[in-house]
């Protein structure tokens, strides 16, 4: 009894945190360092190709996994201006939209992925966003 007399003592001496716990980060220090350094890499030799649709698309996965979605989006925008077939930007840029609350251009996206997809399982996701976003 006196230990957890003790126990509850010491528990209400602890102040209570300000902020709830922040969930660790997604990827270490050492791997955003080297994800910061392939942006800028990528936005480097963007300068001197930015017709490279390809290069946008590879530049938008960066930032995805950097969680920069702002940025990701305006890389996966880009490579749909330049290659409207390119079905992995229209993918994120449908997970991305969704995810804003951005339903009508998530809707746009996802079918756009569809049509220029041959890949089953983009193909199947696709489809499922699309019946989940359309029910009323």
């Amino acid at each position: 009894m006196k230990t957890l007399t003790a126990f509850l003592f010491l528990l209400a001496a602890v102040p209570a945190a300000a902020e709830p716990p922040q969930p660790p980060s997604k990827v270490t220090p050492a791997v955003r360092a080297a994800l910061q350094a392939e942006a800028a890499d990528l936005a480097r030799q963007l300068q001197a190709a930015p017709g490279n649709a390809d290069l946008y698309t590879r530049l938008g996965f960066v930032y995805s996994r950097l969680d920069q979605a702002d940025d990701a989006q305006r890389a996966f925008e880009n490579a749909v201006r330049l290659d409207p077939k390119k079905a992995p930007a229209w993918y994120m840029l449908g997970l991305i939209y969704e995810k804003k609350g951005l339903t009508q251009q998530a809707l746009a996206a996802w079918r756009a992925c569809l049509e220029n997809t041959s890949d089953p399982r983009a193909r199947d996701t696709a489809q499922k966003h699309i019946h989940h976003l359309s029910r009323p």
